[in-house]
């Protein structure tokens, strides 16, 4: 009895140690997810102004102030300074601490579900991922420096540290993505005589591909349409929180036109027609015109397509297991 006894405590004891560098590598991968977010955020900032990514060092937004080291330190570094800037005190954009918390907690879960190398590739992936959402969401255009050199290094990645994807998967995918917005974009300008897709989604479709081969192009493509949809949709009512680009002058005059013509015809019948009927018809008139002109900024909202296939991609690489399972167990 006291052998058996030894012996559960012996195994548990072995227990115990061998979670000890889980813990450490977890409480690691949530640094390092951490850091990959500050930077990514840093780069979304610096890269279409065209500001080195090197020098100078981190500095405050507004003031353009160097920032202390310590008040670098991703996730506590905000709280601690309650989202204010130490040196001037203007408020540091929500969209730091909630990258940080995203890419944390992704680099946490990737390293839990998948081989470290697989992991590693998918968290840099999402990074890339992450950079591309916020500059097309503040600029509506997509960083090629980012999409073109994440082709090959996602190939490469494919190839050697992630075997549900496999080289054959990506160049594939490679191929799916890319070709697939790029006759999409050219049969739209061929119709519409207008761009539909702009290249920067073209790229950002290939490197997609290149990571997550052609499955992920497709689950891309099906979900971020969806909630592109739903995203323009909602941009187009509510409105949107940032400046939109000013539609085109024919997309602005076709706006005005039938308010033009609207107003006109009240015109004449206010002339022919008794003082009040006159004013029950241009109220008609401008209530028609209005809610036509809606209707054709709704159909006219600028909504950048990059977030949207960001996300699906993001989620596809995080899930794939769960995904995959989850489809061909139905």
């Amino acid at each position: 009895m006291g052998n058996s006894c030894a012996g559960a405590g012996g195994a548990d004891g072995a227990g115990d140690v061998d979670q000890v560098p889980a813990i450490i590598g977890g409480a690691l991968a949530l640094a390092v997810g951490a850091c990959l977010s500050s930077f990514a955020v840093t780069a979304a900032y610096r890269l279409p102004r065209d500001i080195s990514l090197i020098t100078p060092g981190s500095f405050c937004e507004s003031c353009q102030r160097p920032v202390p080291w310590w008040a670098n330190v991703p996730i506590f570094a905000y709280l601690a300074l309650r989202g204010r800037c130490l040196m001037c005190g203007a408020p540091i954009a929500a969209r730091h601490l909630g990258a940080e918390l995203l890419l944390a907690l992704v680099a946490l879960y990737l390293y839990v579900s998948f081989p470290l190398a697989d992991a590693v590739a998918r968290l840099v992936f999402v990074t890339a991922l992450v950079i591309c959402s916020l500059v097309d969401y503040d600029w509506r255009l997509i960083p090629n420096l980012v999409t073109f050199a994440g082709v090959p290094v996602g190939f490469a990645f494919a190839w050697l540290a992630m075997p549900e994807v496999g080289w054959r998967g990506s160049l594939i995918g490679i191929a799916l993505g890319g070709g697939f917005l790029y006759v999409t974009g050219f049969v739209y300008q061929l119709v519409r005589h207008q761009e539909g897709v702009g290249l920067g989604d073209v790229f950002l479709l290939a490197m997609i591909g290149a990571f997550i081969g052609w499955p992920g192009v497709l689950f891309t493509l099906f979900f971020g349409a969806l909630l592109g949809s739903l995203g323009g949709l909602a941009v187009g009512l509510f409105g949107t929180p940032r400046d939109a680009p000013e539609p085109p002058p024919a997309a602005r005059e076709f706006a005005r036109a039938p308010q033009t013509a609207a107003a006109s015809g009240a015109d004449v019948r206010s002339a022919a027609a008794e003082p009040a009927a006159a004013e029950a018809a241009a109220a008609s008139a401008e209530l028609q015109a209005a809610d036509t002109e809606r209707s054709v900024s709704l159909l006219m909202t600028a909504v950048p397509f990059g977030p949207f296939l960001s996300i699906a991609a993001g989620v596809y690489a995080v899930f794939q297991p769960v995904l995959t399972t989850w489809y061909f167990s139905r």
